[in-house]
C-alpha cells in the first residue's frame, strides 16, 4: 500500500515535469517566425499526454483511497489487451504514414518531405493515442476474454 503511494507520487511528479517541459517549449516558439501547425505539434503530443495521465492518477488515487491495490489482474489484463490492439493499429498507422508522408509534409509543415524527427515524433504520438483509446475501451468494458 505504501508503494503504492510512492510510485503514484512519482507518476505524479513526471507528469508535472513533461508538461512544465511543454510549456517552456510553447514559449520558446511564441516569439519564433515559425509557427506553423507543425511547429504545435511537439507541444500537443506532451499535452495530450499528460491529460491522460491526470485521469490516470486520479483513478488511481481514488482506488488506493478506497483500499484497493494500484495493480491487479483486471488491470494487467486490461494494459495487455489494449498494447497487443494498439500494436497492430499501429503498425497500420506506421504504414499511412508512410503512404500520405507527402500529404502530412505539406498540410502540417509546408514542406515537400517529412524529416527523421518529425516522422517519428508522428509515429510515436499516433501510438500513445491508440494506446490510451484501447485502454480506455477495454477499462470500460465489462467482460474481458
Amino acid at each position: 500500500m505504501k508503494n503504492d503511494k510512492f510510485r503514484l507520487i512519482i507518476m505524479t511528479i513526471l507528469a508535472i515535469m513533461v508538461l512544465g517541459t511543454a510549456i517552456l517549449y510553447f514559449t520558446a516558439i511564441i516569439p519564433g517566425k515559425e509557427t506553423n501547425s507543425g511547429a504545435l505539434i511537439p507541444f500537443l503530443i506532451p499535452v495530450i499526454v499528460v491529460v491522460f495521465m491526470i485521469f490516470f492518477i486520479t483513478r488511481r488515487y481514488k482506488d488506493i483511497r478506497e483500499g484497493m491495490p494500484m495493480e491487479d489482474e483486471r488491470s494487467k489484463k486490461v494494459v495487455m489487451q489494449a498494447s497487443a490492439v494498439s500494436f497492430q493499429f499501429s503498425l497500420y498507422w506506421l504504414l499511412t504514414i508512410s503512404w500520405l508522408e507527402p500529404f502530412f509534409a505539406k498540410v502540417l509543415f509546408g514542406a515537400e518531405k517529412l524529416d527523421a524527427s518529425q516522422t517519428v515524433g508522428g509515429a510515436i504520438a499516433g501510438m500513445a493515442i491508440f494506446f490510451f483509446i484501447f485502454w480506455f475501451y477495454y477499462d470500460r468494458k465489462g467482460k474481458l476474454i
